[in-house]
């Protein structure tokens, strides 16, 4: 899938015609009945009220088991179906054809613009359960049956026209993995969304299916990171993050017809990737494929319904009003240290081709002025960095992810850096990173990596860069660092 392909546009829900067919009454069946008052018949003995065998009361209707799914998900009441008959007995008397039984579509959900579903063979033949057995019950997996339908909006749901087919079977590990996203996996941006990653985004995973593997596959990567032996996650985490990125892909390329809701989860799923690539040993062009993923999708939401349904702070504005006062206006790095960063950078600075390394360079550099002067204008300058793979066209970003360009290697170690640089900044923003400080070891991974792919006549470029990230830098420190900038708040 290219990356201009992210978002194709948006449908604009035009409304469907509401319709409700009812059913005939039933004609009255007391024509024979004496209105003298009497309740007794005139021919035959009189029974004792105590003799007479109690009245079975008759049902209204049959019920029907393979009538039309959305007719029933709406609790709409139809006639009784004839088997033997290719129409049912209200149909006969109101429609040519019946309303109720396979092949023909019933009225209701023509008259919504509703595709007929019924229900299949295996379903009918599930519902026909055996006789229970003696002994202990088999064990059952948790899976969800295959459904194929076109359902209405719930409070649950909270879209319409919801087509899926969520065939998935889940295991023990995938439950442990949901619950350690839930107790700590779970993001925390957009910035004043962490409660909504714990409660709501979670019911809405249930029906969408690469929001659940996403999810799956961020709680199976950090606890694979904070565990012992937690190698043996790894495996699962990605056989979950490619079916969630298989599933958004077919998302994405329906992606004209989302509603607001439907464009807020796959801004939730971009999101969970987005943090699930952080923590694998080469995940930084994933992780940078997934930061410009979430600011598309937040600009088509901001362009198309000037806001979100879930997250509040989508805007610039909103983000600055909500982080910026928790953050110092004090330095939380070494003056000499970001002096030898820009002047390192500035050696760069004759190597630069292209647009994407002008755009690149120009951010990074404004990173390290403003964390010379404060914590918060390192913060909002990082903040344009993330921007500015938004803002690229398709050839320029391919060009900075190339890995046979080396100077957009040497400017991507230049931004691990600053990551690893910032982290007790994080930290502010995120106290419980604090508790498992290993698993953010990962971008050090990144920068070494980067660093022994460089070829060596450019490896003294970034030199310093290199042995600050092998180090761990404000990672390893974080606890002296954070005493610090917590004393200035």
């Amino acid at each position: 899938m290219e990356l201009e392909s992210w978002i194709p546009g948006v449908f604009q829900d035009l409304g469907q015609p509401f319709g409700v067919t009812m059913s005939p009454l039933p004609q009255r069946l007391d024509e024979g009945i004496p209105q003298n008052g009497s309740s007794d018949s005139e021919i035959g003995p009189k029974i004792p009220m105590e003799t007479r065998p109690a009245r079975t009361k008759k049902r209204p209707h049959t019920k029907s088991r393979q009538g039309c799914l959305n007719c029933k998900a709406r609790r709409v009441k139809v006639g009784p179906v004839h088997l033997s008959a290719t129409v049912c007995r209200n149909c006969l008397l109101t429609y040519p054809q019946c309303q109720e039984t396979q092949p023909h579509p019933c009225s209701n959900c023509v008259g919504r613009n509703m595709a007929c579903v019924y229900p299949s063979k295996d379903q009918l033949f599930r519902r026909r359960r055996p006789v229970p057995t003696e002994g202990p019950p088999e064990r059952q997996e948790w899976a969800h049956e295959p459904i194929t339908g076109v359902f209405t909006a719930s409070p649950l749901t909270g879209w319409k026209n919801l087509s899926y087919n969520f065939s998935d079977t889940f295991s023990a590990a995938d439950l442990r993995f949901l619950h350690h996203f839930l107790i700590t996996a779970y993001p925390h941006l957009p910035f004043g969304s962490e409660d909504i990653w714990k409660t709501s985004l979670p019911a809405y995973a249930h029906e969408c299916r690469h929001l659940m593997h996403a999810i799956l596959c961020l709680g199976a990567s950090h606890l694979s990171r904070i565990t012992q032996n937690g190698a043996i996650y790894t495996p699962m985490a990605i056989a979950h993050r490619g079916k969630a990125l298989k599933a958004l892909g077919e998302a994405l390329a329906t992606s004209d017809q989302c509603t607001r809701t439907e464009l807020d989860l796959l801004l939730a799923t971009t999101y969970a990737l987005t943090f699930q690539s952080n923590y694998m040993e080469d995940g930084l062009v994933d992780f940078v494929v997934m930061v410009r993923g979430c600011t598309i999708i937040t600009l088509r939401i901001l362009n198309i319904y000037k806001g979100s349904e879930m997250f509040d702070s989508l805007t610039t504005e909103a983000i600055y009003a909500r982080v910026l006062p928790r953050l110092p206006l004090t330095t939380c790095c070494d003056g000499e240290m970001l002096d030898i960063c820009i002047l390192t950078l500035e050696g760069i600075q004759p190597l630069l081709q292209t647009s994407s390394h002008m755009i690149t360079y120009q951010a990074i550099l404004n990173v390290y002025r403003g964390l010379q002067l404060s914590v918060r204008t390192g913060f909002v300058a990082l903040s344009e960095v993330y921007n500015s793979w938004g803002r690229m066209d398709n050839q320029q970003f391919m060009e900075l992810l190339d890995p046979g360009n080396h100077v957009s290697r040497l400017l991507l170690l230049h931004f691990v850096a600053i990551t690893v640089m910032m982290w007790p900044v994080f930290c502010i923003l995120r106290p419980s990173m604090l508790k498992n400080p290993m698993a953010d070891l990962t971008p050090c991974q990144w920068g070494v990596a980067i660093y022994q792919s460089l070829p060596l006549n450019m490896r003294e470029l970034v030199e310093w860069q290199a042995t600050y990230i092998a180090s761990g830098g404000a990672i390893r420190s974080s606890l002296g660092n954070l005493d610090k900038v917590h004393e200035q708040l």
